[in-house]
């Protein structure tokens, strides 16, 4: 195979790659806290045998979260918090699996009063562990720290304060397959309660970092440009069999 069509698969790797984390992204246009994904590529030129000839190849290196926050929207419910500032919540796998982190923060309370996820995963707190709701709480109110009031019986008790953590270097961070994020623990400390760049909003969510138009408006050029190698490919594919049929006749 020539070099023209070693490129241009190279290339048609690269965009396939492209377009599958692009889709992915506009399939989570409207969940909640999703950050985007990004892939990252680097090109190769190697020297060929013959002098003067050289031929590039894309290497597909990582993908990559995007780190810009969504928009806060308002739900009304008490127990929908949104993260204003770069921190995470903490959650404990099933299984004994560890902690994962989210932004996500529709919370409830589970039918043994523990605070979990929307997923039923236990909510940490600031000392990774888990907190537990009193029976029959009324109102809860949830400051921008992330302490937890409960009026119950007519009175008001501080319950526990949910665990915000920070990670030391995002470009660390990633996905697991359970949804949740993975953070390095090196560097990784949880948020003071005094903190001003950090603090929880009750009663809203954030939103998707994901901007549709741009990602589909995205997602049109990388299909015209895979398109476009692929007739680069089948050109040249045709140029060798054209040579091939040309040397093969009889003189």
């Amino acid at each position: 195979m020539e070099g023209p069509s070693i490129v241009g698969l190279s290339g048609q790797m690269a965009l396939r790659q492209q377009l599958d984390v692009v889709a992915n992204n506009v399939a989570n246009a409207n969940t909640t806290a999703y950050r985007g994904d990004r892939t990252l590529f680097q090109s190769h030129v190697s020297r060929l045998a013959v002098p003067g000839r050289e031929i590039a190849f894309v290497q597909d290196r990582a993908t990559y979260v995007d780190m810009r926050a969504g928009a806060i929207a308002a739900t009304g419910n008490p127990l929908d918090i949104a993260i204003d500032g770069n921190a995470f919540l903490a959650v404990e796998r099933p299984g004994n699996a560890g902690r994962g982190y989210t932004r996500d923060g529709r919370l409830r309370i589970a039918p043994d009063n523990t605070l979990v996820d929307n997923s039923g995963r236990p909510v940490l707190d600031e000392g990774g562990g888990r907190i537990l709701m009193p029976e029959r709480a009324g109102g809860i109110e949830i400051r921008t720290d992330g302490t937890i009031l409960v009026t119950a019986e007519g009175r008001t008790e501080q319950v526990g304060r949910i665990g915000l953590f920070q990670p030391g270097d995002p470009r660390g961070i990633r996905k697991g397959g359970d949804g949740l994020m993975e953070i390095p623990p090196a560097g990784l400390r949880p948020v003071e309660a005094g903190a001003r760049d950090v603090r929880l909003v009750q009663g809203a969510l954030e939103g998707s970092s994901v901007q549709p138009i741009a990602e589909i408006a995205n997602l049109t050029a990388l299909q015209r440009a895979y398109d476009g190698v692929q007739r680069i490919v089948s050109d040249d594919d045709s140029r060798i069999r054209k040579m091939i049929e040309a040397l093969g006749r009889p003189n």
